[in-house]
């Protein structure tokens, strides 16, 4: 086949075209990388080999010489027998550059796969890897301890409460029996807001068959005190009824009495701060609301009631001294939640509700314990009522109707002279 004139077999044996960077590349056959060994290791892409390459296009050259030997021996012209030379050598030609490309391509897929094999090879060891950290990490994590009202008043920075900038006003109905329905029904129906160009923050009910008008703004409250539909319809404007503010003592030795604890707070405290407050004055407008804490323990919290000079002077230093103990001091602003109807502003004691609220699941009829859905997510009671996003415990840091009680109760506390 040397003296044949499509001898193009001989490409086969070469290399793919060297790249610009290697202009003087070898033309000897390169064999082809194996790929990097990996556990997960597929099966290599099925190729040719070279052999077969060869043999296929010595097939192909050998038919061409036939076609070309016809030509020459039967009764062509000259120009036909040169045209079919020419011609076979043209298929010749691709074929033997058809077998180039392949060996190029069959190249790069062989390093193509073997890289891939290597990328999954570090994928699974950085999967491994990442498994091993977060089991480490799980169990080296420590157990999460509920923390109680005092240890994330020891642990929490000062802040002073700021009540919201609103101004409010109360009326009462001059009947003692009528409710707070009643009055919210019947200023209702004589105050236009629209009118009388209010701009209204809220209405809400209170105790004494009362309601409260929040305004922005005090020139509103004016326009509600000098309304004559209210005067002339049984019902009486007056300032709203204002807490004093309450602070919680934390850590005060069990061991002290009373009347000792509030001793220490004036003398140690107090006594060079205040002028024209003694001791007596102090006592007198002080009241201890309750005391908090592990039953027999060392320490436990008193939470007083004090005026809102008292307040500011006792929580600015952060710290409260009693005889030989330094005691961290918070404003308290711990709204009371009925455990019953599970509504904030009232305990169990003074609710009117007919029937029990479940404390998990939300629904009238019966009590947390007794509750039939206790594998079932929780679901605020509050919130439900309300129709609010109720996909959370009763009493939980993030729960809009708490959020909004805590606010209100702040409102309701006596700041003014802090």
């Amino acid at each position: 086949m040397e003296g044949s004139p499509f001898n193009r077999s001989a490409l086969t044996g070469r290399s793919p075209p060297a790249t610009p960077r290697d202009p003087h590349a070898a033309t000897a056959p390169s064999p082809a990388p194996s790929p990097a060994p990996c556990q997960h290791q597929e099966e290599r892409p099925a190729v040719m080999s070279t052999p077969e390459l060869q043999n296929w296009i010595t097939g192909i050259e050998q038919c061409l010489n036939e076609v070309c030997a016809i030509s020459t021996e039967g009764k062509l012209n000259s120009e036909q027998k040169l045209r079919i030379n020419n011609l076979c050598r043209r298929v010749c030609h691709g074929t033997s550059q058809l077998v180039v490309t392949y060996q190029s391509l069959k190249q790069k897929a062989i390093q193509t796969h073997a890289d891939l094999q290597h990328f999954k090879e570090n994928y699974d060891l950085s999967q491994q890897l990442r498994a091993l950290k977060e089991s480490v990490e799980e169990s080296t994590r420590p157990v999460p301890v509920a923390a109680s009202f005092a240890d994330m008043v020891k642990k929490s920075p000062n802040h002073f409460v700021q009540p919201s900038p609103v101004n409010s006003i109360a009326i009462y109905p001059s009947d003692k029996m009528k409710s707070s329905d009643e009055t919210k029904t019947l200023v209702q129906k004589i105050i236009k807001p629209d009118q009388m160009k209010l701009h209204v923050r809220g209405l809400r009910k209170t105790k004494n068959g009362g309601v409260i008008i929040s305004t922005d703004t005090k020139d509103d409250i004016q326009k509600l005190k000098q309304s004559a539909q209210l005067t002339t319809s049984g019902l009486t404007v007056d300032e709203p009824h204002k807490r004093k503010p309450r602070i919680v003592v934390v850590g005060v030795p069990s061991s002290m009495q009373e009347k000792e604890v509030l001793n220490c707070i004036y003398h140690q405290n107090l006594a060079d701060r205040l002028e024209g407050m003694t001791l007596e004055v102090f006592l007198k407008s002080i009241n201890l609301s309750h005391k908090s804490g592990k039953k027999d323990a060392e320490t436990c919290n008193y939470i007083i009631e004090v005026p809102a000079n008292v307040r500011k002077a006792l929580i600015t230093n952060d710290r409260v001294f009693v005889n030989w103990s330094s005691c961290p001091v918070r404003d308290f602003t711990l709204v009371t939640r009925c455990f019953k109807c599970q509504q904030y502003g009232h305990a169990a004691k003074s609710c009117r509700a007919e029937y029990n609220t479940c404390g998990h699941c939300g629904e009238l009829g019966h009590l947390m314990k007794e509750c039939p859905k206790k594998a079932e997510p929780p679901k605020c009671a509050t919130c439900l009522l309300y129709k609010k996003p109720c996909n959370h415990k009763n009493g939980d840091a993030d729960c809009p109707a708490k959020i909004i009680a805590t606010k209100r109760f702040i409102n309701s506390i006596d700041y003014e002279s802090a």
